[in-house]
């Protein structure tokens, strides 16, 4: 895996692939002397555009009519390579944050801390998942406070809203739920072999057709082609943060409006963003939908009454 120091090198060589089409190596090597003040060989970079290729399944090419490298434009890859990085930065700052704490505190202002309860179990739990071995833990239910304890077998882990949430199957069951992690308690890993996970791939892939955590059947049972139009700009922010992969938005000649669809079973996360967005906002299609949206706002208005 990479060291932070390559990541931030790979993370700025994509950078500049998107920014500047079919650049050369030395021009990579140059820009990362100007903005980065780094001195890059060419062997480094050589590397870099290997692990790029061939850790992160990132294609990446050398027109040789332009002379020059370009990247293919895979928006879910480069996501989740985005991500990692991320993820992998903050980890570098909260790191670095331990040896010197004023700094930290100084220049960082983290959002709510209630948000990062928790986030020390991920390292127990993906080692837990790379070995098939299981689980125990306890855990407060969110609504009545009790605390059970749980013996699972570990499937992913999926963050939603700065929260990360365990997928995993409770002995003793045959469908997996998910578990805030930061309402779990005395994490530890039994050594011993989970069940077979193979037969829940297929329901697994289902988080990829829902926004967030829950993909029941309370409003749709299977995905669908949703489109909606936008006002006052609310495309932009939708644009550079997106509610699903599948979102794509076509812009309207009034610069201001757009035309916004997604293909994905609408469940109670992806209903409550698009009211998050108020009137700037229109479902037009499914039908079904769009009559949710408008007993659900009428709901909001009867409490103003």
């Amino acid at each position: 895996m990479a060291g932070y120091n390559q990541l931030e090198r790979l993370e700025f060589i994509i950078y500049l692939l998107q920014q500047h089409n079919f650049i050369t190596k030395q021009g990579l090597i140059d820009r990362f002397r100007e903005s980065k003040d780094m001195e890059v060989t060419e062997r480094t970079l050589e590397r870099d555009l290997k692990a790029l290729k061939e850790n992160y399944s990132l294609d990446i090419s050398y027109n040789h009519q332009h002379r020059g490298y370009e990247l293919a434009d895979d928006e879910q890859l480069l996501s989740r390579f985005f991500k990692f990085a991320e993820l992998s930065s903050l980890a570098k700052i909260y790191e670095e944050g331990l040896k010197n704490y004023s700094h930290f505190e100084k220049w960082i202002i983290p959002d709510d801390s209630s948000e990062l309860k928790g986030v020390h179990h991920i390292n127990t739990i993906v080692k837990a998942m790379n070995n098939g071995f299981k689980l125990k833990f306890k855990k407060e239910n969110f609504h009545s406070g009790e605390v059970k304890e749980y013996t699972v077998t570990p499937l992913r882990l999926k963050e939603y809203l700065n929260r990360w949430y365990l997928i995993a199957i409770k002995d003793g069951e045959d469908i997996f739920k998910n578990y805030g992690i930061e309402r779990i308690s005395d994490l530890e890993i039994v050594r011993e072999q989970g069940i077979d996970t193979k037969k829940f791939e297929k329901k697994l892939k289902r988080y990829k057709d829902i926004v967030g955590i829950n993909y029941s059947d309370e409003y749709f049972s299977k995905p669908v082609k949703v489109v909606c139009h936008t006002y006052d700009n609310q495309h932009k922010y939708l644009e550079t943060l997106p509610l699903h992969h599948s979102q794509k938005v076509v812009h309207l000649p009034d610069k201001e409006e757009a035309m916004v669809t997604f293909y994905l079973q609408p469940n109670y996360e992806f209903i409550s963003d698009l009211l998050r967005m108020n009137d700037n906002i229109v479902v037009e299609e499914p039908e079904a939908l769009r009559d949710i949206m408008i007993w659900k706002h009428e709901n909001a208005l009867s409490c103003y009454r």
